[in-house]
């Protein structure tokens, strides 16, 4: 069985991605030639394997009723995607 492996590291140099008011886009870089970038990432079917503090801080977004209208296309896709969660708990 073959697997291929796709990793996000998102970081700042406060450890923090606090932002005002609207989002921004990845603080100011997001394109169309990102999208599409990332909606090529995401097309085909994928599992997330995220660890335990992460999924937590995505969990508000995979309840009923959230408005995924917000997000990018990829996002939502992610989102409604099988999830592992590795943890020592």
């Amino acid at each position: 069985m073959t697997a291929t492996y796709t990793f996000d590291i998102f970081s700042t140099l406060d450890g923090f991605a606090n932002h005002e008011g609207d989002w921004g886009g990845y603080w100011g870089k997001q394109g169309p030639e990102f999208l599409a970038h990332r909606a090529a990432a995401y097309r085909d079917p994928l599992r997330m394997v995220l660890g335990a503090n992460t999924y937590t801080s995505n969990a508000p977004f995979l309840a009923a009723g959230f408005d995924r209208s917000l997000f990018d296309g990829w996002i939502t896709r992610m989102f409604d995607s099988p999830v592992t969660v590795l943890s020592s708990r």
